[in-house]
């Protein structure tokens, strides 16, 4: 499942403008367009999973890779080269240390205007700071590519402020929110099911997703009233009524 939603401007709240199941981010860009005035808008906030911003960012458009998930997502592409769990520390530590990477939202929209030699001096020295992790991870080119391709959309709300003087969001959590509240519904509905009644909507489904020619057979191109049924049981209850007078 896919989510987007959308805000009218900073200090708004997001508000959800489609969902999609097993599409494509090229086909949800053509969705998008015709929801919403494109031309208009002008960040992406997104985790940085791949083709989002491929397919979803304009050229009047800036990029706001998730703070959170940006850091989440390190410590796998330093396993991807060959460094384990314990040697990845200094690494993983040397990037939480970095001023982009310790804003909090809170912290953000409490600055004023007379707090800009502040913002200019963070967003220095948190180039300083991705500078010398670079140079840290030298021999690890998946990790380094990862931090490189990293630095200029997870600082975008530091050149926003300095630019426009608006506190940008610095995670996707809005939508993360919204799609737990789903998921926390499907999980309570999925609760309610009989280990029966649940193998039999998994039965159903693997028709539907893996053995289509069936289900189109039996549900689609047949005409409703040659669609044979079979009867497997039949169960009757009653209940003795006594009226007493």
């Amino acid at each position: 499942m896919r989510w987007a939603l959308a805000s009218v401007g900073a200090g708004k709240p997001f508000e959800p403008v489609g969902f999609w199941i097993d599409t494509h981010w090229q086909s949800i860009r053509k969705d998008l367009a015709q929801r919403l005035d494109y031309a208009k808008l002008r960040v992406l906030f997104s985790d940085g999973e791949p083709g989002i911003a491929e397919n979803l960012l304009s050229n009047r458009m800036r990029h706001q890779r998730c703070v959170w998930h940006g850091k989440r997502d390190f410590p796998y592409l330093l396993y991807a080269d060959d460094l384990k769990k314990a040697d990845q520390k200094p690494f993983i530590d040397q990037l939480h240390a970095i001023a982009a990477m310790t804003m909090t939202k809170a912290q953000l929209e409490k600055l004023r205007p007379q707090d800009r030699p502040q913002v200019e001096q963070l967003a220095e020295q948190t180039q300083q700071g991705f500078e010398q992790l670079l140079k840290a991870l030298e021999p690890y080119p998946k990790a380094r590519a990862y931090i490189e391709n990293l630095i200029k959309p997870v600082t975008t709300f530091f050149t926003w402020w300095l630019q426009k003087g608006e506190a940008l969001p610095l995670t996707t959590n809005a939508i993360e929110s919204h799609f737990s509240q789903i998921c926390n519904r499907v999980k309570r509905i999925g609760r309610r099911w009989s280990d029966r009644g649940l193998l039999n909507w998994l039965t159903a489904s693997f028709y539907k997703i893996f053995k289509p020619e069936l289900w189109s057979l039996q549900w689609e191109n047949t005409p409703r009233k040659l669609v044979k049924i079979r009867l497997l049981s039949v169960e009757a209850t009653y209940q003795w009524s006594v009226a007493i007078t």
